[in-house]
């Protein structure tokens, strides 16, 4: 009764719950903009360092036998910090993913220190490596700690996460809407009302802060007329053919990571060796390097011929599974992009003189490439469709990057690969044991009943919820309503279910897979 009076009085009787959402907004931007902007800043300048390094290596043995002795160095200091704290490991996305879920409890300001530090010692080592997940982890491990200072629910501590993830995104990206959406799409799944709008408030604030310090240019630059309707039909073999390749990533992408468990290689080795291999990439082919800006800055410059770009795709596609498999802390999405960039250009490449297009349409191909590249790997085509859209200025390219993306999307699909994120994070739990240990407060959860929900039109009674939980209140039509065991459901409530947290593992996969969440 005690936790029906809290609930009600949350819910019916303040009178500010929306102006605190709006807060909460404006609180979780700030944070998570300021933290995600500082990492992005530590990235871009160790980059710079790591080619001026590069620059006066070359040609002195001397230099040359230090920088190695560096790298290793920089290697043993990442592989410490990952046994440190093992939840700094990869890109990030899946530990926030577990912890949204329920299997986990990563310890907030463990994973800001050691992320950051690691993240920008990876990228000064050349590692192929991306700050997007990484930004996602740190908004959401920032938005963590705000909401342990301003000492919030464990309810609220999700909404905190799941909102600081986004305006994480949208920092790095400068692509709040797209940071918005990969937290609705692929982390949390629900499209809950109150999370978009403290997702969006916290996504548009993040960017605005990474804009007043980056600037407002659009990440990429690339000029892209529309290809003619009547060669539409290139972008379908474009989309299949790239729906192939984000299968073969996928799959490189785990069996690398699997092959280092197999035979027990010490994090250590797995990190010196990724760092080893990609000093010597820098002395042959050193555009493979880090995030990839340099291989689109070629690209933005002038297409290279097509050997050039088929050397410079399989160097960066080995670089980065050996990279991210290595365990050191960076994510896949920028190298994901850059990917895609070069697929489009080598299809490009082939295409235009055969069919007798005009050179100017690459740009356009190498953009929706991107998108269909995402898609393709990660399985979120609306996340990638707006990312690509906001990332490159060009919103009239929806069309193309919808159609491109359909079939980029199925074709793994067809072959039922996993989307990289989850098969990352099932190994995660797999591996960690990763067990729930918020606390011992009840978690009061949000569930959206979705359209095909069998359970439309049926009473509360009726719905075989586990014992252990309550339905403690139903949001219908903006109003706030106390249900009783005669209740009907209907498409679109917004039900709050009391779940007990040493339960909510358990209880919480079992009510998604009741009310279709999933």
């Amino acid at each position: 009764m005690r936790n029906l009076n809290r609930v009600y009085n949350i819910l019916i009787k303040n009178s500010k719950y929306h102006l605190n959402l709006l807060i909460e907004g404006l609180l979780i931007g700030i944070v998570a903009g300021i933290v995600v902007s500082f990492y992005r800043f530590s990235l871009m300048k160790s980059e710079n360092i790591l080619y001026y390094i590069i620059s006066i290596v070359k040609g002195n043995i001397y230099y040359t036998v230090l920088w190695f002795i560096a790298l290793i160095i920089m290697g043993l200091i990442v592989a410490y910090l990952m046994k440190l704290e093992p939840d700094s490991k990869g890109s990030g996305i899946p530990q926030v993913t577990a912890e949204i879920k329920g299997y986990m409890n990563q310890c907030w300001w463990r994973v800001l220190i050691t992320k950051i530090i690691g993240g920008t010692i990876s990228t000064l080592g050349g590692l192929s490596l991306g700050r997007e997940g990484p930004s996602i982890q740190l908004g959401a491990m920032a938005s963590k700690g705000l909401s342990k200072v301003l000492n919030t629910s464990p309810t609220d501590e999700n909404r905190y996460i799941l909102a600081g993830s986004g305006a994480g995104l949208a920092a790095t990206f400068n692509a709040p809407l797209a940071g918005l959406l990969f937290t609705l799409e692929e982390i949390d799944c629900s499209f809950n009302s109150k999370i978009i709008i403290v997702g969006l408030i916290a996504a548009f604030v993040s960017d605005f802060i990474s804009k007043l310090i980056f600037g407002q240019s659009t990440i990429f630059s690339f000029a892209s007329p529309d290809i003619p309707l009547n060669y539409y039909w290139l972008l379908v073999i474009l989309g299949i053919i790239i729906g192939f390749a984000g299968y073969i990533y996928n799959k490189g992408m785990t069996g690398a990571s699997a092959l280092w468990k197999k035979y027990n290689i010490p994090i250590e080795i797995r990190v010196v060796s990724a760092f080893l291999i990609a000093g010597v990439c820098g002395f042959y082919i050193p555009q493979i390097l880090a995030g990839g800006h340099s291989m689109i800055n070629i690209l933005e410059i002038a297409v290279p011929s097509l050997s050039i770009l088929i050397l410079l795709l399989i160097g960066k596609w080995l670089i980065s599974v050996l990279s991210f498999s290595s365990g050191a802390p960076g994510g896949i999405f920028f190298p994901l992009l850059v990917l895609g960039a070069y697929i489009g250009a080598i299809f490009s490449a082939i295409v235009i003189p055969i069919f007798h297009l005009d050179p100017i349409f690459t740009y356009k191909i190498i953009i929706v490439s991107m998108a269909a590249m995402f898609t393709a790997t990660v399985r979120s085509p609306i996340t990638g469709v707006v990312l690509i859209a906001e990332m490159t200025g060009s919103a009239h390219s929806l069309v193309a990057l919808i159609i491109v993306s359909i079939f980029a999307y199925m074709i793994p699909t067809i072959l039922n690969n996993d989307p990289i994120y989850d098969s990352l994070m099932q190994n995660l739990v797999k591996d960690n044991k990763c067990k729930y240990s918020k606390g011992v407060r009840p978690i009061l959860n949000e569930y959206a009943i979705p359209f095909d929900c069998k359970f439309n039109g049926k009473k509360i009674n009726e719905i075989p919820f586990p014992e252990t939980v309550l339905v403690v209140s139903i949001i219908r039509d903006n109003k706030y309503m106390i249900p009783n065991d005669d209740t009907y459901l209907k498409y679109n409530d917004e039900l709050f279910i009391l779940i007990e947290s040493e339960r909510y593992n358990i209880d919480n996969k079992k009510i998604e897979k009741l009310l279709s969440i999933n």
